[in-house]
């Protein structure tokens, strides 16, 4: 679906209304200034999600229509509007907004389906996720194969060296990758970078000059990929047909002593199932940016010595706000211009079209 873009005579007239959470505080003021002059910024603070819906309804009641709504969300804040969802956000779809974007490349939080039906796009910020994320599944990766925390928590209690820990050699591991989309390319990428055979799950096969660039990559199935890899690393949306992905079923099929790592979402891993593969053996290592049931963490991967934990924190270094906040407004931006944002995960009918929702991308 492709929307006209705006006219500069529309906009000479009158300036199309733009709600956003949030000021996009850490953006250029020379590009934010550039698109204060196309567009009539409308800014509320953040809240908690019936706190957010009653302001959204009395923005719309106010000032009418907006084009879209940008969410720019600040992480430190106790109080989230999630889910984005019709009881959110359904007074500025029926007031004509086609246009939802948000910060951070998953979009679970959204109803994708709700806003494909009613002819709205969502837009997340691939770019500036997926480069960190790689970067700290690399690390990740990196870190299991030599089982570091397990050293550090040695070091750290005055025990050396334990040549019964010894690390995995990376240049004679292999890693599987579940979803090559932008960050599972990058993933490869950097671990074909340190010798690692890549081989990947995907819906679909990449071009061969892709697989080129990854020393070869090979397309697997998921069969295979479970009984293959010595480290397996998901990069994957969390949908339902992702969700518990791996599960106590997946881990029996998997090789003894397999390498588990997640940045993507919690719930694709069954944690009772990991903390019990871990237990036994089967899974030799975790390393985990994300949980089932975050900031909530399992007590079995807590106490468990070869897990690897982190606070969903893959993205965040000093730049991701510049670089999130101004992907959201070059989405808008886009969307201006051409009637479609750059980075559309779904394909939205057209307003009054009968149509069933469409489906959102998977990697």
């Amino acid at each position: 679906m492709t929307r006209t873009p705006i006219s500069s005579a529309n906009e000479a007239i009158l300036k199309p209304k733009v709600l956003t959470m949030n000021n996009p505080s850490y953006v250029e003021k020379e590009y934010l200034g550039r698109l204060q002059e196309l567009v009539e910024f409308h800014v509320l603070e953040q809240d908690g999600h019936e706190a957010t819906a009653q302001k959204i309804k009395d923005a719309v009641e106010k000032n009418g229509s907006f084009v879209a709504f940008l969410v720019f969300m600040e992480w430190k804040h106790k109080e989230r509007p999630f889910p984005l969802n019709e009881n959110l956000v359904g007074s500025l779809v029926d007031s004509g907004c086609d246009l939802i974007a948000c910060g951070g490349a998953g979009f679970d939080w959204a109803d994708i389906p709700y806003l494909t039906s009613h002819g709205v796009y969502y837009a997340n910020t691939p770019d500036s996720a997926a480069v960190r994320t790689a970067d700290s599944t690399a690390m990740m990766i990196l870190q299991a194969l030599s089982g570091s925390s397990e050293r550090e928590a040695d070091a750290r209690a005055g025990r050396w060296l334990n040549f019964d820990k010894l690390a995995k050699d990376v240049r004679r591991s292999t890693v599987g990758i579940i979803g090559m989309g932008n960050i599972g390319k990058l993933v490869a990428q950097h671990m074909h970078h340190f010798g690692m055979k890549i081989i990947y799950y995907n819906r679909s096969r990449l071009p061969s000059s892709d697989e080129e660039q990854f020393g070869k990559a090979e397309y697997v199935s998921f069969e295979e990929i479970l009984v293959r890899s010595d480290v397996l690393t998901i990069h994957t949306p969390l949908n339902e047909s992702t969700r518990h992905l791996l599960n106590r079923s997946t881990f029996a099929r998997m090789r003894d002593g397999i390498i588990i790592v997640n940045t993507s979402r919690g719930p694709v891993i069954e944690e009772d199932a990991l903390v019990e593969a871990l237990e036994s053996g089967k899974v030799l290592r975790a390393a985990l940016d994300v949980y089932e049931f975050e900031p909530k963490i399992h007590p079995g991967l807590i106490k468990a010595l070869n897990t690897t934990l982190l606070p969903h924190s893959a993205v965040a270094n000093a730049t991701i706000l510049q670089d999130q906040q101004t992907e959201v407004l070059a989405n808008l931006e886009a969307f201006l211009k051409t009637g479609k944002p750059n980075s559309p995960v779904n394909t939205p009918v057209s307003r009054g079209e009968e149509s069933s929702a469409g489906r959102c991308h998977i990697a």
